[in-house]
């Protein structure tokens, strides 16, 4: 799961309310497979 420009990723716990914003493309032959990990200990999740 390489992250896409544009892309946005949120913390699942209302509370906390972190939100990221990919600003820059992985390169093309990335593989990386881990959602970003919040702050507060949580696997932010993917909007939209």
């Amino acid at each position: 799961m390489p992250f896409r420009e544009g892309e946005v990723y949120r913390c699942p716990l209302p509370e906390c309310g972190c939100e990221v914003t990919v600003t820059k493309s992985a390169p093309p032959g990335c593989a990386g497979q881990q959602s970003p990990t919040c702050c507060c200990g949580q696997s932010m999740e993917k909007v939209g």
